[in-house]
């Protein structure tokens, strides 16, 4: 079956209502039904009724009490009756909080007179269960809301509720009834556009935040619908104004954000719109995306989410997680004293501990060493002693040799930048400042990798200048030098991630003062070669920054971090590196809030990770079992480490493995074919993008301006460095 769903525009004839927002619907049989609203000339109180099996318009003359011209009113359907509560004439104008029934099949509206109703509201949400109206949230006169009211049908009669700990108050929210539970997404709080989402159980009348993994925008205006056992939002706008045309599914079984694929000419990225599901569809009408609108579209969702054939509510309480089933978080217990909640902190793994040094707390920045027993699960702080560092943030750090070893960090933003260089040894817990050899420049939210007894700086932040120079330290021989890396280089950043994999290093995201990144480098030991990964497979994750990565070979997994608009993330991606195709995991379990600025460290099979900041900072842990080669299509079950070691493999399991390594061989050749054809179509100018590259700067060494371009500038456009001397060359 077709994974990616295709948008089907829905033309219709007959008396359509005029282009409009605000306005309320509802469906009833083959029925659509669209009241009131604003168009380009006024508010309106008119009733449109759409047939969907033959697609015609009709102008509906509805009798009674009528309610106002208005926008804003919300609608829901109880039995054979359509009530419809709340709405507004303009901003700071008159609010309503009166209640009207409607007959469909005679056609009359009756105000509804009953006693205390709720406050005056628009935006709000109304939803019906078991004989019963909700009305929730919602805003009047620079006032937002996040009561709950009940409404009894039989009889007519307002209560409050009180469900404990509730939503913050919000309007343009989505409130949709699955199940025994009412689900209330995102919307606007006055400062940000939200995407958290509460469940408010019916029967004991309580509200619960809903943990979910993945990745959807904040947003307000939207819409949301149930189909099968999933949620569906579509559209909406957030805090910048940005208008959404993208549709997300919520697995309300197992609680994770997906995108959904489509293709077609949809829907214009649009908010104050409406939709309903009818037939396995979903409809889409009427809104705004710059004008308002009245054209609708439609999708099929019924074979994305069917209804699961259970017996329990997939929303109830979930099933204690199985430790040993891959992409399943959970939360790490431990005894002992934990570090203080920070942010920039360094971890790095060594035998069976974890290590923690310096970051910063809410009180200051520190030099602090702690370190996690994975096998006794207790925290403990090191008692060190000798050349301790000084407090700092951002610093990096890897493991060789029975050894920790740390470079660089900060004090603040336009403080004090360190490129000192720290040995702390596991055994005797002494620090030891180390200064062998020329150190790179002094850089923050740089990355640091162990391969073969040598450790691989990258990028980083110094305060002025990002960085995109290559240094490594021998431990054997216990100096720094510089590489003169080749190739497609990567531009100047900070707060990406690095790993190695096999014998090269990957480098996803950063910042790079502009724009975060989601650009993928390679870079290979042997021949100190860069290369940029471009003609790559699936959906890659969103440019972020400050995020973390590990390698569970064959397979690179990026987890978290924050984009340019300060959006946190929560979704785990893996890339796996030999079929170069991205693809966002399906995830279970107690999933960490969105985070950046944390810490991941890979054991075994087991990524671990610590810390960070989604809104304060923190000190937790949580674990997620991860699968590299052994799970991965056209292994055969078999580790590359296996190959290394003295084990017996039968014929076939040989022949599956050496067919293995034959695909990956043929991949690499695809994959510098690619990047020859596209360092060919490259060797332009990256300034004026018009002439030929035909100069080289002295003394980095640096090949990426035209003569006229390279006369103008003082620094480096890869490195920062200051430019000595230009130099033409000729081809």
């Amino acid at each position: 079956m077709d994974s990616v769903k295709a948008w089907e525009e829905v033309v219709s004839s007959g008396q359509c209502y005029t282009p409009r927002t605000g306005h309320a619907a509802f469906l009833i049989d083959t029925a659509l039904y669209v009241f009131g609203g604003i168009d380009d000339q006024s508010r309106q109180q008119d009733l449109h009724q759409l047939n969907l099996t033959t697609l015609r318009w009709t102008k509906l003359n509805p009798t009674g009490s009528l309610p106002s011209t208005r926008s804003g009113m919300q609608a829901a359907t109880v039995g054979e009756a359509v009530y419809f509560f709340g709405g507004y004439t303009k901003k700071n104008g008159e609010y309503f909080n009166d209640l009207y029934e409607f007959d469909p099949m005679t056609g009359v509206f009756e105000e509804v007179k009953t006693g205390e109703p709720p406050p005056p509201r628009t935006d709000h949400t109304l939803v019906s269960y078991e004989g019963a109206l909700y009305v929730f949230a919602g805003y009047a006169w620079s006032e937002r809301l996040n009561d709950l009211w009940e409404f009894r049908t039989s009889t007519r009669t307002w209560r409050l509720l009180n469900g404990g700990v509730s939503p913050a108050p919000r309007f343009g929210h989505t409130a949709t009834v699955y199940h025994d539970k009412m689900l209330i997404f995102g919307g606007w709080n006055g400062h940000e556009t939200l995407s958290d989402l509460w469940t408010f159980s019916f029967p004991t009348s309580c509200w619960t935040r809903f943990t979910t993994s993945g990745f959807i925008a904040p947003r307000y205006r939207h819409t949301s619908i149930i189909c099968g056992s999933s949620l569906f939002i579509f559209g909406g706008v957030n805090k910048d104004q940005v208008r959404f045309s993208d549709v997300f599914e919520l697995n309300l079984g197992l609680r994770h954000w997906m995108r959904v694929e489509t293709r077609g000419q949809g829907p214009s990225p649009r908010t104050f719109h409406r939709a309903v599901l009818y037939e396995g569809f979903m409809y889409v009408f009427g809104g705004f995306d710059g004008v308002r609108r009245n054209d609708m579209y439609k999708l099929y969702l019924q074979d994305l989410s069917p209804e699961e054939d259970i017996e329990s509510n997939p929303m109830t309480e979930m099933k204690p997680c199985d430790p040993n089933e891959a992409f399943t978080w959970l939360s790490v217990p431990y005894q002992g004293i934990v570090y203080s909640k920070r942010t920039g902190h360094s971890a790095v793994a060594h035998a069976n501990f974890l290590y923690v040094f310096a970051g910063t707390d809410e009180v200051r920045r520190n030099n602090d060493l702690y370190r996690y027993d994975l096998n006794t699960k207790i925290w403990s702080p090191v008692q060190a002693f000798g050349d301790l560092p000084k407090p700092r943030s951002g610093a990096k750090g890897a493991a060789c040799n029975g050894a920790l070893y740390f470079f660089g960090g900060y004090t603040k933003k336009d403080g004090e930048y360190f490129n000192d260089f720290y040995k702390f040894n596991v055994g005797t817990s002494e620090w030891q400042r180390l200064t062998a050899g020329r150190l790179p420049a002094a850089r923050a939210d740089h990355s640091l990798v162990l391969f073969e007894s040598v450790l691989y700086l990258f990028g980083g932040y110094d305060g002025k200048a990002k960085y995109s120079d290559v240094h490594a330290y021998s431990v054997t021989a216990g100096t720094w030098g510089e590489i003169l890396a080749t190739g497609m280089l990567p531009m100047p950043r900070f707060g990406h991630s690095a790993v190695v994999c096999g014998r090269a290093m990957y480098i996803f995201g950063g910042w790079d003062g502009h724009d975060t990144l989601d650009d993928l480098y390679e870079f290979t030991f042997s021949n100190r070669r860069w290369g940029e990964l471009m003609d790559v497979e699936g959906v890659k994750p969103s440019p972020r920054y400050r995020h973390t990565a590990v390698c569970c070979e064959p397979v690179m997994y990026v987890f978290a971090g924050v984009d340019k608009a300060q959006t946190r993330y929560s979704d785990l991606y893996r890339f796996h590196i030999p079929k170069k195709e991205w693809e966002q995991v399906r995830v279970t379990g107690l999933v960490p809030s969105p985070r950046t600025f944390h810490c991941a460290l890979l054991q075994e099979d087991t990524m671990y990770v610590l810390g960070g900041f989604d809104g304060a900072r923190l000190n937790d842990m949580f674990a997620v079992k991860l699968v590299g080669d052994a799970k991965s299509p056209g292994a055969g079950g078999i580790r590359w480490a296996d190959m290394e070691e003295d084990v017996e493999l039968d014929e076939k399991d040989l022949l599956r493995y050496y067919q293995h390594q034959v695909e990956v061989l043929q991949a690499h050749i695809t994959t510098m074919t690619a990047r020859l054809q596209n360092a060919e179509e490259r060797s332009i100018c990256r300034n004026c993008s018009e002439r030929s590259i035909d100069t080289i700067f002295l003394e980095c060494a640096h090949r990426v301006l035209c003569l006229r371009c390279a006369e103008s500038v003082r620094c480096c456009p890869n490195c920062q460095k200051e430019v000595v001397r230009v130099v033409r060359t000729f081809s």
